[in-house]
């Protein structure tokens, strides 16, 4: 007999084999004792969770001879028939390669035959939101009046590309990731039944990278079984698949840690010339440094990682290299990496690149840090210890200087601006629309700057405060603030509206309920971070820009 892969030698028979779809099993087996069979059913999930096979079994057990409290027996003429394919009552379609008008008629002209041998003709269609536009609307009436010896099991990845018209006819059972502990058992399983010692440390290993897909996780057992050992090693597993181990990737985040570009180029070489996957190195790395984040913001980090002791001591010391803003930063940028390499002409290049930048850039200083350099200005500008180079352009206008330094015979330095002040004497919520918003919009029409001014029509100009003015768009009107908040638009806007106004401002795009919630906010406090540089750029005598994002 030729040789049956694994994932299909064990490929559950009845509803107990299945692992982990509790909810879907329970449902569909109180559906065949009580009789109550529905005419379409939609199994939605990711790959490899048991959507066809749960499918297959549910139609054996609506039409079994002999069911055994819901499960089919699997010993019948018809379950029997069914499994080999020689009972054509049970018709499995491909929607991926079968997805036309004329396929689905094809199935439309069908269903008005009764069943030749079984009580119900069952219809599998697989990866349903394949069909096109036309074919869903040809299956349309049928799935919604079908006759009574007629079930359809609809199973689909994206239930999401379905029409409602076609959700709104199914029951609708949403199959879960299956488990690292119930893949890990499952895998253990087989490997006993095959006379194969599998290591705890590869079983992980293979549940892992199977991403809660079982069918998945016996194809990479199956590989591994395939070159020739009775005993799968950790390293094995490694082999097959093509990937790194957590070795490798920590002698790369010390070579970020160390700043070492040279070490890092070489490490892309060693990997490279491995034949491992770089979009798959990229997602390891993505989740290493989130380990290394869970290492510095718990206590007791092993309680949420499953790695080998050595490794978990390892990322405990290597996250004091970090500060915590800098491992989301390089989360965030690694997720961008990953992201693109998908679409990379050269891959390798890409890596090196962000890896270098990462190693070489790091992240912005994290807020204390950033608040006690401002206080060592601060005492540095007290003691005179440094003097202030005059700015190479002029400053923004400065506040009134208080009556109390004008006693001590102190000049003010700029004209003073009026600005609304509340009375803990800190600038506060205006809200007041510009009188001069239609001479603007002519201005840009007139200067040719017809996006800006046609996704500006709709809006409307509030002064926020005295240095912020306030595009408010209307609800309906997402796309025009899109196009307005790019950097480009933002500039020319402030360029108009300064000009006009006849001092510095800076330009807020809101939404009319972001802006509504803003009116309705009791006035907070600035922050302490804010507040510092101000104060400071004003003694310093140089220019400040704030940059809201």
């Amino acid at each position: 007999m030729s040789y049956i892969a694994l994932y299909r030698e064990w490929r559950p028979r009845v509803f107990e084999d299945v692992v982990e779809q509790e909810h879907v099993v329970r449902s569909l087996r109180n559906s065949i004792k009580t009789g109550r069979i529905a005419h379409a059913y939609l199994f939605c999930g990711t790959r490899g969770t048991g959507k066809t096979t749960l499918a297959h079994i549910f139609s054996r057990a609506i039409n079994c001879l002999n069911p055994n409290g819901g499960d089919p027996c699997n010993q019948c003429d018809i379950c029997r028939g069914i499994i080999s394919g020689s009972i054509l009552d049970v018709i499995e379609i491909d929607a991926a390669s079968n997805n036309s008008v004329d396929d689905v008629r094809t199935i439309r002209d069908e269903v008005v035959y009764t069943p030749s041998q079984a009580k119900y003709k069952v219809y599998i269609i697989d990866e349903v939101h394949m069909l096109s536009t036309g074919a869903f609307n040809a299956l349309l009436k049928t799935l919604e009046e079908p006759p009574a010896h007629v079930v359809f099991i609809l199973a689909t990845t994206e239930p999401h590309k379905l029409p409602a018209t076609i959700l709104s006819r199914c029951q609708r059972y949403d199959f879960r990731r299956i488990s690292l502990d119930s893949i890990i058992g499952r895998l253990t399983q087989i490997s006993e039944a095959g006379g194969v010692t599998l290591q705890p440390e590869a079983a992980r290993l293979i549940a892992r990278m199977s991403e809660g897909a079982m069918r998945d996780a016996i194809s990479i057992l199956d590989q591994c079984i395939s070159m020739g050992g009775k005993d799968i090693s950790y390293d094995e597993v490694l082999s097959v698949i093509g990937v790194v181990n957590d070795t490798f990737i920590g002698d790369v985040v010390d070579a970020l840690i160390e700043r070492n570009s040279g070490t890092i180029l070489e490490q892309v070489e060693n990997l490279v010339m491995g034949g491992k996957d770089i979009k798959h190195f990229s997602s390891e790395l993505v989740f290493y440094f989130r380990n290394l984040l869970i290492c510095k913001i718990t206590q007791k980090p092993e309680e949420v990682i499953e790695v080998p002791t050595d490794t978990m001591a390892r990322m405990k010391n290597q996250c004091t290299g970090f500060s915590q803003d800098e491992i989301i930063y390089m989360i965030k940028e690694l997720s961008q990496l990953e992201a693109g390499l998908k679409w990379a002409t050269y891959p390798r290049v890409m890596l090196e690149v962000s890896l270098i930048k990462l190693a070489e850039s790091r992240v912005t200083p994290d807020r204390e840090d950033l608040l006690a350099r401002l206080e060592q200005l601060e005492k540095k500008l007290e003691s005179g210890e440094f003097t202030v180079r005059a700015a190479s352009r002029e400053p923004a206008p400065a506040p009134a200087v208080k009556a109390a330094e004008a006693g001590e015979g102190r000049k003010p330095e700029s004209k003073p601006v009026k600005e609304e002040v509340k009375k803990d004497g800190k600038a506060g919520f205006s809200g007041k629309t510009l009188d001069c918003w239609k001479d603007i919009l002519t201005e840009l029409r007139s200067s040719g700057r017809m996006v800006l001014y046609t996704n500006l029509m709709d809006a409307k100009a509030v002064e926020l405060d005295s240095k912020v003015v306030g595009l408010v768009f209307p609800a309906d009107s997402g796309f025009s603030k899109m196009i307005v908040t790019r950097p480009e638009h933002q500039e020319v806007i402030t360029g108009v509206l300064s000009k006009k106004l006849g001092r510095e401002v800076r330009v807020k795009c809101l939404a009319e309920e972001e802006f509504t919630e803003r009116q309705a906010e009791k006035p907070q406090e600035k922050d302490e971070l804010l507040e510092k540089a101000e104060d400071l750029a004003k003694r310093l005598n140089v220019p400040l820009n704030i940059i809201d994002e």
